[in-house]
């Protein structure tokens, strides 16, 4: 039986860098391991950097997990054979839900001979969470972005803390109460990817699902104008030279920086937004950003080029799609100012997902 570990959350909360490293770490431990990515769109920078670390990534494109259900049984046996994988971990969509009617369900009643399933992860950036938490403390309505990442968290089994270096250990034990309180339902652990702590999630791994037998109450309307909140944006550019080498680092923190700043200024929220750059030599550099009010990261970086590079922007962020290719235009202008070079768009543009509708959603026994 081979193992399945699907992992849901929103956007930005760190699901690719737990899977990761959860499969660095499972493969470290004699297991064989193949992960799998998920989006609305192509040219997927999760997918890149899942096959840059791991043997064995596949994706899952142009629609959710629930959505694509027969794309996921297709790509997750062909991996399993190709790799001879007994585990598989799996990351949906940043703005799926429904994961247990649509996902789990469907995975054990009509493949339960070859898989065998771990509880639902649902991941939680611990700084989002609380901007959530304290609208609805006041008892204020949900937004509808608000009501589809309750939704998240009413799904999952398993309530995933990570990023918890982040925060002061009072305001971890503070969010961990008020997850404890709010979603009672669910197994709580902490964790921090980015550093390799994933003791205790790989444990909670270790058990089998066990269907709560409760259906989660959700409103598939109000569930897609949700994700049509969201401009998805997956866009690839031709970066060269203009006098000698050039610091793509530098290119890829300037259009981040462009974009945070026109979000602060419009009140956009941000999901995620990453930018990898990929050089003819192997040299490459991936930045993010998680959150408008935060700093942007640069995860990877093997310093500076000398030709031409293909670097490639994903964003998720609440606003229209046209203002969202507006602002990447402006972005990359700025970072080619900054960084001395000339971008030329090769493809891609921005879009809202489309009304969610499920191969299958199974109720409860």
């Amino acid at each position: 039986m081979v193992k399945f570990i699907a992992l849901g959350g929103f956007l930005g909360a760190g699901k690719t860098t737990i899977m990761i490293a959860a499969a660095e770490q499972l493969r470290a431990a004699g297991r064989s391991v193949v992960v799998i990515a998920n989006d609305q769109g192509l040219d997927l920078i999760d997918t890149a950097m899942a096959g840059r670390k791991v043997q064995g990534a596949g994706e899952v494109t142009t629609g959710c997990f629930c959505c694509r259900f027969n794309d996921l049984v297709d790509v997750t046996r062909r991996l399993v054979e190709q790799e001879g994988a007994d585990t598989v971990i799996a990351e949906s969509v940043g703005s799926c839900t429904d994961l247990t009617a649509t996902v789990i369900r469907p995975l054990l009643q009509l493949y339960g001979n070859e898989f065998e399933l771990a509880p639902l992860t649902t991941v939680v950036d611990p700084v989002r969470y609380g901007r959530f938490e304290a609208r609805w403390a006041t008892g204020e309505p949900d937004t509808d972005l608000g009501y589809l990442y309750r939704k998240q968290l009413q799904d999952g089994d398993i309530i995933a803390i990570n990023k918890i270096d982040l925060l002061e250990p009072p305001e971890v034990e503070r969010v961990i109460e008020a997850i404890r309180a709010r979603f009672p339902h669910a197994e709580v652990v902490t964790l921090a990817a980015a550093h390799g702590e994933l003791g205790a999630l790989r444990h909670a791994w270790g058990s089998d699902y066990v269907d709560r037998g409760t259906d989660l109450d959700i409103d598939y309307g109000r569930y897609g104008v949700a994700e049509s909140k969201l401009a998805w944006l997956n866009r690839t550019f031709d970066v060269r030279p203009l006098n000698g080498p050039y610091d793509p680092t530098v290119w890829a923190r300037a259009a981040l920086d462009s974009i945070a700043e026109a979000c602060r200024r419009e009140g956009y929220i941000v999901g995620h937004v990453k930018v990898m750059v990929t050089g003819a030599d192997g040299q490459f550099v991936k930045a993010s950003l998680v959150d408008e009010t935060r700093h942007v990261s640069v995860d990877e970086s093997s310093g500076s080029f000398s030709s031409a590079a293909i670097a490639t922007l994903n964003a998720r962020v609440q606003c229209e799609p046209a203002e969202m290719d507006n602002m990447s235009d402006i972005a990359v202008a700025t970072a080619d100012l900054v960084a001395h070079s000339k971008s030329v768009a090769d493809c891609g543009t921005s879009f809202k997902p489309g009304q969610p509708v499920p191969v299958h959603r199974l109720r409860s026994a």
